[in-house]
């Protein structure tokens, strides 16, 4: 069974206030741009790539991360989700 975005978002979401100590009291991140709002710095996408790649056992090329839709959170869980159907079905 596929895992959708809706699933997908919470998870990076969590994992970003962790790794980058966001508290719980800003409001949510999803829609957020990442890097231009300095959540998440050059090293840091390092760290969530990794994450990605390792909890949902996918595998990011360079046409997904350097796309638009990975600055925010809902814009990651898309090709996450995307990612892992495409995987899935080999």
């Amino acid at each position: 069974m596929a895992i959708s975005r809706v699933e997908i978002a919470p998870v990076i979401e969590r994992f970003i206030r962790k790794q980058f100590r966001i508290d719980e009291t800003v409001p949510s991140l999803r829609s957020v741009h990442l890097f231009e709002s300095g959540v998440v710095d050059s090293a840091g996408v390092v760290e969530l790539i990794a994450f990605l790649e390792s909890t949902f056992a996918i595998r990011l090329g360079d046409d997904e991360v350097f796309s638009d839709d990975f600055t925010t959170i809902d814009g990651i869980a898309v090709i996450v989700e995307s990612t892992a159907a495409r995987a899935a079905a080999c």
